[in-house]
């Protein structure tokens, strides 16, 4: 894997779920007209594992492994209310989970 990621070790991370509230079971959207989002966030610190895979670990000790697949959609925060103190944030797409 050529993703650096160490420079996120220890920084504060925001995780942002986003899912279609409309998705079949194959995960496309039933309403492309107006497709609607459910988002939920996590807030935490960036535990980056021999520099290869990334991990929000949140205060509470939970934690969430971030997918390689979202590796490109990590960008630093630009201020949103949503991310709060956050100093980068990743979207991830999820299906078949619950937010």
């Amino acid at each position: 894997m050529s993703t650096e990621l160490n420079y996120l070790e220890g920084r504060k991370l925001c995780v942002v779920f986003c899912k279609l509230e409309e998705e079949d079971k194959f995960g496309k959207c039933t309403n492309m007209e107006e497709p609607k989002f459910q988002v939920k966030t996590m807030h935490g610190r960036a535990n980056v594992i021999k520099n290869e895979y990334l991990e929000c670990i949140s205060p509470d000790g939970g934690n969430f492994k971030i997918p390689p697949s979202a590796y490109d959609k990590i960008f630093p925060s630009d201020g949103t209310d949503i991310l709060k103190d956050a100093e980068y944030f990743v979207m991830v797409k999820v299906s078949g989970m619950d937010l």
